[in-house]
């Protein structure tokens, strides 16, 4: 799920600017990017998000500098760039107002410029305050992730409340359905025995077996099994990660739609399974979101 937080932090001479942002995603891909990454700032991160992020595409931004001019090491390799605009210049001439180049673009190109936190010279002290920042900004960023949540929680339980609603009239309609069918069967033998004598009781059994065969009522116990127990997963607040099991429950709810429009005939029934597969789709799409 989406989640966002930044914060700036100034202690003794240095300043430090920490961001976590998060987009939907099904897995857990976590980036890094800023000058105030190294080696120190990166197991601090580990640390902090290890068994708290299970999902999400997490970009996590740090940038640290000293706020006194004379301790910043400013790294320019200017041996590289001086190679870089060789290769290009002679192109600059051959094409002319065709490629424009800007000193900006060519300071972003890896190895050229950077600014040298020299976390080297790190006091105990000054790692204290790193790690506090980011575990405060991480903390806000949980917090934002959490308001998501419980708004997606509101919608994916209206999504579950409007299936519960077809299962009802679904149910309601089977019943009426069972004996549509069963009274059609034996119709359609007896025009096909043409008045021939025909034990009752095995005829009673055969329009019985065919009945059973179309009957919906078990896949409509079972889709309101898995619709309880989904509701049940999402509001239970002890369980760490609900993500992966409530995608699995929402496949399980659609192949039982599967199933059911495969066996019944009632354009009725049929249309109550639509609009369950639409609410289905839904839910699919959301729990992906959540962990």
């Amino acid at each position: 799920m989406t989640g966002f937080a930044q914060g700036r932090f100034d202690f003794g001479p240095y300043s430090l600017h920490v961001s976590f942002k998060s987009l939907n995603n099904r897995y857990l891909e976590i980036s890094t990017r800023g000058s105030g990454m190294n080696p120190i700032t990166e197991k601090m991160i580990r640390e902090t998000v290890n068994g708290r992020l299970f999902r999400g595409k997490v970009e996590i931004a740090i940038d640290f500098l000293s706020q006194s001019h004379q301790k910043w090491d400013i790294q320019l390799n200017q041996e590289l760039l001086s190679a870089i605009i060789d290769k290009i210049m002679p192109l600059k001439r051959k094409y002319k107002k065709d490629i424009t180049f800007s000193l900006d673009s060519l300071l972003k190109i890896p190895l050229v410029f950077h600014i040298d936190n020299g976390y080297e010279s790190f006091t105990q002290q000054d790692i204290e305050n790193i790690r506090s920042a980011i575990a405060t900004v991480f903390a806000q960023f949980l917090e934002d992730r959490k308001q998501e949540g419980e708004a997606l929680l509101v919608e994916l339980k209206q999504h579950i409340g409007t299936i519960e609603g077809h299962l009802q009239k679904m149910a309601l309609r089977e019943k009426e359905t069972e004996a549509e069918l069963f009274a059609s069967y034996r119709k359609k033998i007896e025009k096909f025995t043409n008045g021939m004598e025909i034990d009752d009781r095995r005829l009673l059994m055969e329009i019985a077996i065919l009945a059973e065969k179309n009957a919906i009522t078990e896949e409509i116990n079972r889709l309101n099994i898995h619709t309880k127990r989904l509701k049940t997963l999402l509001e239970d607040e002890t369980l760490p990660m609900k993500g992966k099991e409530a995608d699995f429950l929402a496949q399980e709810m659609q192949r039982e739609t599967h199933t059911v429009a495969a066996k019944t005939g009632s354009m009725e029934i049929h249309e109550h399974i639509l609009c369950i597969r639409r609410e289905i789709e839904k839910i699919k799409q959301q729990v992906q979101n959540i962990e």
